[in-house]
């Protein structure tokens, strides 16, 4: 059995896409004096995968990151975000949406074999 991944990105509720980009030149903590930040979060999406497919999802990583629209640095919000260990419920219904209807799409039967704790991770209330 081997692992999978995918990072999906938004900046707000609106969902930019999948990719695994390179967060390495993002700094742990924003300076205090910091206005104007865009918000951006990146969902890790952890799975697993037998003989090359892609048979579940277990774990969300969240990360809250900021960029300074003026000097273009990014910063994450704080040490949990810096681990992508921020809750999932920091995700906002928009977002949890997304996902969930990205993993569908893209991967319906792992879907269907993920777990109910992940499952449940974004679930959103509904009226």
């Amino acid at each position: 059995m081997a692992q999978w991944y995918t990072q999906l990105l938004f900046k707000g509720d609106t969902f930019l896409g999948d990719s695994l980009a390179d967060w390495q030149a993002v700094e742990e903590v924003p300076p205090a004096e910091l206005n104007g930040v865009e918000r951006f979060t990146a969902v890790i999406v952890s799975g697993y995968a037998l003989y090359g497919q892609l048979r579940g999802y277990y774990a969300l990583g969240v990360a809250q990151i900021v960029v300074d629209p003026t000097s273009g640095k990014a910063y994450y919000l704080n040490e949990q975000s810096a681990l992508h260990r921020e809750p999932a419920d920091t995700l906002t219904p928009i977002q949890k949406s997304a996902i969930r209807d990205w993993l569908i799409n893209s991967y319906p039967a792992a879907w269907e074999n993920s777990t109910d704790a992940f499952k449940k991770n974004l679930e959103t209330e509904r009226g």
